[in-house]
């Protein structure tokens, strides 16, 4: 990072107490427990904490610059060595307004990608395409939000050709300080689904906000949509932005013919505007040939060969706890895709689950759907429906929620109240005819089990 204090005071409209304008920042942090050193201090507030309180330790590691929205007392023990100090109405509002500043001062096409699933593997994919030809930034993980976001955009450098975000919506608004962040030049919205209802309240609601991302487009730029879902191919039509189309469905401009999954991945004949190409994907699961559609068709956007493309799917690394296949010491296969859970995720993942391990026992290991606020029972009630349909060995249930999942079946089903009991459990079921899924909202942590059983 190569800026002043003075265009960081200006770009926050903050009122600058003290400090050198002319003195560099050297980054950002929001966290005393990494480096500070050089940086600027935007001290946040969260529901459990709040920055304020640990100014004076990122002082004490060389921070340049506090912002803060309040002033105390607290800063006489800084003397004499005060970093700069800068007061603002809101941390977080002016960490995502220096965010955008900073952003605009790179030449960068930045692609936003929200959606109900498949944003992070899609995002990743993506990047994996664009890397090839030109320097590539993405978010981290799933740094995704209000904080993360900005996180990210503090990584841009000179370099930096394309700026690949995931952006997620849990709350009303959120897409819309995302966007005025961001600036997405290709927007792709992955699908619609039961998400975050605790807030959103219905998949309309979902579908109102996340439609949001493509209605900032202007009539040059580019929307990437999966016209398999009801909700996206009604949108399709009423943009006046350019539309690209994905989807098995054949009218979409990116689909797929000659679909195979095999134990080294995924398999598929890949047509779009620019031609048709064989493509291979170490991937499992059904829902990654629509991550690798959307990936394709923004690329394809970008006027990205179809070469690149292939070579770009072709070394994509699954993701950690995303349909991740782990062999245990015992022959066994664990499934691990705990990384998070909601009604339309469970479903695909217990789908892929039954058709990847046809002649092995199976075992659903399944947790709470967590942020579906009143529709939880219902949500879960349904699931447990669906899973009876299954042909699973075993269910396995964690959480509290789950107490809602009710299974009209002869399938065996325990519910376990800790780790300790469960792993136990699985540890002494498992043997090399057997295959074990994992699938949960992230707060059960469902992965800790896999780490037991992998010893």
């Amino acid at each position: 990072m190569n800026i002043l204090l003075r265009e960081l005071v200006k770009s926050t409209k903050g009122k600058f107490i003290f400090g050198n304008p002319l003195q560099q920042i050297m980054g950002v942090s929001t966290d005393t427990r990494a480096p500070c050193k050089g940086m600027a201090f935007f001290a946040l507030k969260g529901k459990n904490y709040d920055g304020y309180e640990f100014i004076k330790k990122a002082a004490e590691k060389g921070a340049a610059v506090l912002i803060i929205s309040k002033l105390g007392n607290e800063l006489d023990e800084f003397f004499p060595n005060i970093p700069g100090v800068i007061v603002v109405g809101d941390t977080l509002q002016a960490l995502g307004d220096f965010a955008g500043y900073y952003r605009s001062k790179f030449p960068v096409i930045t692609i936003g990608i929200t959606g109900s699933n498949g944003k992070s593997t899609t995002k990743e994919m993506l990047a994996s395409i664009l890397s090839i030809e030109k320097p590539t930034l993405a978010n981290f993980g799933s740094y995704n939000n209000l904080v993360g976001v900005p996180l990210t955009l503090f990584e841009l450098n000179k370099e930096h050709q394309y700026c690949v975000l995931e952006l997620g919506i849990s709350v009303p608004g959120e897409i819309d300080r995302l966007i005025e962040i961001t600036s997405p030049k290709i927007c792709v919205i992955t699908n619609i689904g039961s998400t975050h209802l605790e807030y959103l309240k219905t998949i309309n609601g979902v579908f109102e906000e996340k439609r949001k991302l493509v209605d900032s487009l202007a009539k040059d730029e580019i929307a990437v949509l999966n016209i398999d879902d009801e909700y996206l191919k009604k949108l399709s039509g009423e943009l006046s932005c350019k539309v690209i189309t994905y989807g098995l469905n054949p009218t979409a401009d990116v689909h797929p013919t000659d679909i195979s999954m095999k134990e080294t991945g995924l398999k598929f004949t890949l047509h779009s505007p620019a031609g048709t190409i064989s493509l291979e994907l170490p991937v499992y699961g059904r829902f990654n040939i629509y991550n690798a559609l959307a990936a394709s068709a923004s690329a394809h956007a970008l006027g990205v060969s179809l070469e690149t493309i292939q070579k770009g799917l072709l070394q994509f690394k699954q993701l950690h706890m995303r349909m991740e296949i782990i062999k245990t010491p015992e022959g066994a296969i664990i499934v691990n895709d705990a990384y998070n859970a909601n009604p339309s995720s469970m479903r695909e993942a217990l789908e892929n689950f039954v058709q990847m391990y046809p002649d092995r026992q199976k075992i659903a290991v399944l947790g709470d759907m967590l942020e579906l606020g009143d529709s939880a029972k219902e949500e879960h009630a349904l699931l447990g429906e669906f899973t009876a349909r299954l042909p699973l060995f075993k269910i396995y249930l964690y959480g509290k929620k789950v107490k809602y999942f009710i299974v009209p079946s002869l399938t065996e089903t325990i519910y376990f109240e800790d780790q300790a009991a469960l792993t136990v459990k699985l540890k002494s079921e498992l043997n090399d005819s057997v295959a074990v899924l994992f699938k949960g909202s992230r707060a059960l942590e469902l992965e800790k089990i896999v780490e037991r059983l992998i010893v």
